[in-house]
């Protein structure tokens, strides 16, 4: 029977937010951008500095192809560099440090 319940288990923060959905929801909740304002505190492109309040919740591992909604598996982005991540053109790595390189495709 729970097999088919569609239970999912979830990550709660300290005031018992949800911080991971899982597949659930495909969007970032308002409590994940939260916590990734303060996690990232701006946009992780590589030398990009626009504040974490211009940026939005990047899925590494898209949700189309099976990535969680947790913030494990999301970076923010400014809107210039959520769309350069999503450009056939562009090649990206994660560096170490959790920042996003960009390379030109040829």
């Amino acid at each position: 029977m729970a097999c088919n319940a569609d239970l999912v288990p979830v990550v709660l923060g300290t005031d018992s937010e949800i911080l991971n959905f899982g597949r659930t929801a495909r969007l970032a909740y308002p409590v994940q951008h939260r916590a990734l304002r303060l996690r990232d505190k701006c946009c992780q492109a590589e030398d990009c500095d626009a504040p974490a309040a211009w940026t939005e919740a990047h899925h590494l591992k898209p949700w189309s192809e099976g990535g969680l909604t947790n913030l494990a598996n999301m970076v923010l982005l400014c809107p210039s560099d959520h769309r350069r991540i999503h450009d056939p053109n562009y090649g990206y790595e994660r560096l170490p440090s959790g920042r996003i390189r960009f390379t030109r495709r040829t």
